[in-house]
């Protein structure tokens, strides 16, 4: 069996990860990808290698750990190892437009979307769009973050002028259409190997931070923890709904279409009953509270394990 390697930039989501792989009688090996160095003339051990970098990294104070994983994916590809996410996957979780792109290649919808640059052209392209209310996002926020709801021009200009105001990462906002929910809720559907794990509904009435990982945040009321008190409520639940829906077998066949092994993809029900899928996660975490709850036969991360040592076998 090869060694699986695991390309990220956080410890505290991998923990369930190894948890798996103990229980399986493998131990992975791990690649942190802060800082370092690509010896791209060298040849990369013959392994299975695992990209989770994240969009969000930054928000962990790790700047460039995506562009250092890009060259690393490089490297891999150029020299045929076996990448799980690679390169162009890469690509995908860090450009929102480009999901578009290629989630309506694969006939799905995705809301009505602009991207800006330049804080003094917002308030002119949202007047221009007259989508409202409207959502303005990073292009790279993670978890949700910097995700705000605006009914008129007036209160984004407000926002704009004030201290509250932050440019994006890479200075890319998007203005987007605002899908009223049918329920106060969005769907996240997981799949490993391109194939359908589970769909979990995220309530979404205090807000748009949705990380599922058990582990994001001790005062973060969307990322539960072992610390968290035991009548705060999960935000996450499984659900059956979407078990041979249409739209899992579309998504199946966005992910082959674009050689996304593993994803985490979000969408919405507006009140008329169409779906839009909005976010796709190429590093996806899994809440294990509503696995619990659910008494899933298979975990997400107990998935994913099974799925990387087949391929090392």
């Amino acid at each position: 069996m090869r060694d699986i390697v695991i390309l990220h930039e956080n410890e505290e989501w991998l923990v369930p990860l190894r948890a798996e792989f103990e229980k399986r009688g493998v131990a992975a090996k791990e690649w942190f990808l802060d800082t370092g160095i690509i010896p791209f003339t060298e040849l990369p051990d013959d392994a299975v290698y695992y990209n989770r970098m994240s969009a969000s990294s930054h928000t962990r104070g790790h700047r460039f750990a995506p562009e250092l994983t890009r060259m690393a994916l490089t490297w891999l590809e150029n020299n045929n190892r076996t990448v799980v996410n690679g390169s162009g996957v890469l690509a995908l979780e860090v450009c929102k437009l480009s999901q578009y792109a290629a989630l309506q290649k694969a006939g799905l919808n995705v809301p009505k979307t602009q991207a800006v640059v330049g804080k003094e052209l917002i308030a002119e392209a949202a007047e221009n769009f007259a989508q409202w209310p409207l959502i303005l996002k990073p292009n790279r926020g993670g978890k949700g973050l910097g995700v705000i709801k605006f009914d008129d021009v007036a209160g984004l200009q407000a926002y704009i002028e004030s201290d509250d105001y932050e440019e994006p990462l890479d200075g890319v906002w998007l203005l987007q259409e605002y899908i009223k929910p049918k329920q106060p809720h969005i769907t996240r559907s997981e799949f490993v190997g391109q194939k359908f794990v589970y769909a979990v509904n995220v309530n979404t009435e205090q807000g748009f931070e949705l990380c599922p990982a058990d582990v994001c945040s001790v005062d973060d009321a969307f990322c539960p923890t072992s610390e968290a008190p035991a009548e705060t409520p999960n935000k996450f639940s499984i659900t059956k709904r979407f078990n041979g829906h249409e739209i899992i077998f579309a998504l199946e066949a966005f992910l082959k279409a674009n050689d996304i092994d593993v994803a985490g993809i979000e969408f919405i029900e507006d009140e008329k009953g169409e779906l839009y899928v909005y976010d796709v996660n190429t590093n996806t975490n899994y809440n294990q509270t509503a696995e619990r709850e659910a008494d899933v036969k298979q975990t997400g991360m107990g998935a994913l394990a099974d799925y990387l040592i087949g391929l090392a076998k």
